[in-house]
């Protein structure tokens, strides 16, 4: 719990936000955090006035420690004199891209800080408070289900699939996510390393066929053919890291590792 400490005969007002109360919503191309800000009013007297506004931003703190902002959002809390508290639904727009930044530098549970500004557009004399900082901590187990019940609104930004904590898949997944992240801090071939794990871990949870070399194309059947395709893509993931003859002094560029990191999350979906 924070306070908004207006001058004296003001009255201090208590703000908390419950992490429970921290929701991602789906949007058309956008999606938006919805979050309850509890707003404790004390006894004031007449001039403090009635109303309360608020303007706040949410940000997102990163591995670095510092934090970027998500987005902003204000109410107006008009209030008893008598002392009261009062709940306000706070909406902050996101994009796909965020999303996926907050993603990618997340380690563990996800960490939020909601900072608050609030005047007294009533009151007489000064009529602003100080800020205050909530700090709010999403368990790392709600996020990912936050995120997986956005299902395909993640839109081609969020191509790395969420599945539930007791799935085989999620390793993938966090390989994948591993890749990206990587990506992030422009480590090309360590992010390359990444998608071919991934490829790797793919073989025995598919349980697709393995056609053999001397089989025509022909007669492969279409789950040998995808065999053949998870194949081919770890065979292109792993050229320069395994130095191979023909591609020993190739240099993979970022929108080759993309590619591969989307390719193989879209593969990852059919996976039994």
């Amino acid at each position: 719990m924070d306070q908004l400490k207006f001058e004296a005969g003001l009255g201090t007002y208590n703000v908390t936000v419950a992490p429970d109360s921290v929701w991602i919503h789906r949007g058309l191309g956008a999606h938006y955090f919805q979050l309850q800000l509890e707003v404790g009013v004390p006894e004031v007297g007449p001039e403090a006035g009635r109303l309360l506004m608020l303007e706040t931003t949410l940000y997102a703190t990163t591995t670095s420690g510092t934090r970027a902002p998500v987005g902003s959002a204000t109410a107006s809390v008009p209030f008893k004199p008598v002392g009261e508290i009062r709940r306000e639904e706070l909406r902050y727009l996101v994009t796909n891209a965020q999303l996926l930044a907050m993603e990618q530098s997340r380690m563990g549970d996800l960490r939020l800080q909601l900072q608050v500004r609030g005047v007294l557009p009533q009151a007489s004399g000064f009529p602003g408070a100080p800020e205050a900082t909530e700090h709010i901590g999403i368990a790392e187990s709600r996020w990912r289900q936050q995120l997986a019940g956005l299902g395909r609104t993640l839109g081609v930004d969020m191509l790395i699939p969420f599945p539930a904590d007791d799935e085989p898949r999620r390793e993938v997944a966090d390989l994948l996510r591993e890749a990206q992240r990587l990506l992030g801090g422009n480590e090309i071939d360590s992010a390359m390393l990444q998608v071919r794990k991934a490829l790797e871990t793919i073989t025995p949870l598919s349980g697709w066929n393995w056609p053999g070399q001397r089989k025509d194309k022909r007669e492969r059947t279409a789950d040998e053919r995808w065999a053949w395709i998870r194949a081919a893509m770890e065979d292109q993931a792993s050229g320069a890291l395994h130095v191979d003859a023909g591609t020993k002094d190739y240099s993979y560029s970022r929108t080759e590792v993309e590619t591969l990191i989307g390719m193989t999350a879209a593969l990852l979906q059919i996976v039994p």
